[in-house]
């Protein structure tokens, strides 16, 4: 009976046993979720979520709440050196850099046609450190010398040196004068352009222009013409460039060549050029005649060592910070008559040995005959070097015995 008993009780434990594993198997997958075959193989990241402590493994990790980090204040953004200031401030700083010119300041006084206006900008640029000297433009675009009744200069020069009173006068003018005189009453009149008439009539117009100035008494400096983009302009300004310079030598004045600024290697007109930096820019106009900014300051590079010679150091950049009334250091005042010498410092009379002589200055020498080879003559022409004094370092001959 009782061995009848045991199956069913054991079947009874077993079905207890299978319905408790799976309601314990129930409970687990709630808690947790299904693995896959790669959550096998690799393995399962489980995590706890901030707000509970139930075990999860949703295979994603929970993202972190950013922290509340402490804002700076903005930098103020600074400009790389070098790069120019914009705005007030810069034209203040701009303007403050300029130094202003001398109450005193010597005057430049440039005249001629359009070419000389370039000329003064270009010299104003190259003297805006210079607070001694000022540069004044009296330059008329459409004058020259053929035409006197738009403006006749040998006339005007000496009124307008008496107004400005410069201590310098720079003319630079032809550019318009490739033209036949024509109110002209001499043998001049309807000639053709630098013919033997027409250049006659023009040097005795640039005479009378130099005769003007010099009256004055203030040195001129001539400029020259460059070369133009027409091969029939340029020829005929060199022919007039060495009117000019005639005609300057004559008036003791200064000629400056400005030709090979404004030509390539080979002597032709070119565009383009060396600027005072040294890089290739653009020096002329599209039309071959006029001058850019660079090529304005460029001409005037070849006038500023004259006028620094004329100007002296009012041409100093810094003249202006030596004060009025400042102490000058003055030079020790040149006696007016002879110093009286009453001693002398002892002098040895072995002296002259000291040099290699025997003999004081002044003293007559014995000649030498024809036949007789001097030191020099000996060293030159035979090799045999001059016997040595006794005591120098050249000396290498034995000591004499003692006897």
């Amino acid at each position: 009976m009782d061995k009848r008993k045991t199956p069913v009780a054991s079947m009874r434990f077993l079905v207890v046993s299978i319905v408790l594993t799976a309601g314990g198997s129930m409970v687990f997958t709630e808690t947790a979720a299904a693995r896959t075959l790669l959550d096998m193989l690799m393995g399962r990241r489980e995590i706890y979520r901030e707000d509970t402590d139930r075990l999860i493994d949703d295979g994603r990790r929970p993202r972190p709440q950013p922290r509340n980090r402490a804002t700076k204040p903005a930098r103020p953004k600074t400009a790389p050196a070098g790069t120019p200031a914009t705005g007030p401030a810069a034209a203040v700083s701009t303007e403050a850099a300029i130094p202003a010119k001398l109450a005193d300041a010597k005057t430049v006084l440039v005249v001629g046609d359009f070419m000389a206006s370039g000329l003064a900008e270009g010299l104003d640029a190259a003297f805006i450190d210079s607070p001694g000297v000022r540069v004044i433009d009296k330059a008329d675009g459409s004058s020259g010398f053929v035409r006197d009744d738009h403006l006749n200069w040998p006339a005007t020069i000496g009124s307008m040196i008496e107004t400005e009173k410069p201590s310098v006068v720079v003319i630079m003018a032809g550019a318009n004068d490739r033209q036949p005189f024509s109110g002209v009453q001499s043998e001049a009149k309807g000639k053709p352009l630098l013919g033997d008439e027409w250049s006659k009539e023009y040097q005795a117009r640039l005479g009378a222009f130099l005769d003007a100035v010099k009256k004055t008494g203030q040195p001129v400096v001539w400029v020259g013409q460059p070369a133009f983009k027409t091969k029939s302009m340029t020829n005929d300004v060199l022919a007039f460039n060495e009117l000019y310079r005639n005609a300057a030598e004559k008036a003791d004045g200064t000629f400056v060549d400005v030709w090979d600024g404004f030509v390539d290697q080979s002597g032709t007109f070119t565009l383009t050029g060396f600027d005072m930096s040294g890089q290739t820019a653009r020096l002329r106009n599209n039309d071959g005649i006029g001058l850019t900014s660079a090529g304005k300051r460029k001409l005037a590079f070849y006038v500023e060592k004259p006028l620094r010679q004329l100007l002296g150091t009012a041409t100093a950049p810094n003249i202006a910070a030596i004060k009025p009334g400042a102490p000058v250091q003055a030079l020790p005042e040149i006696p007016s008559g002879p110093i009286k010498v009453d001693r002398l410092a002892p002098i040895s009379l072995s002296d002259p040995e000291l040099d290699g002589g025997t003999d004081l200055l002044g003293a007559p020498t014995r000649p030498i005959a024809a036949s007789e080879k001097s030191a020099r003559d000996l060293l030159v022409n035979q090799g045999v070097a001059p016997a040595s004094q006794p005591g120098r370092t050249n000396d290498f001959t034995w000591p004499k015995p003692a006897k």
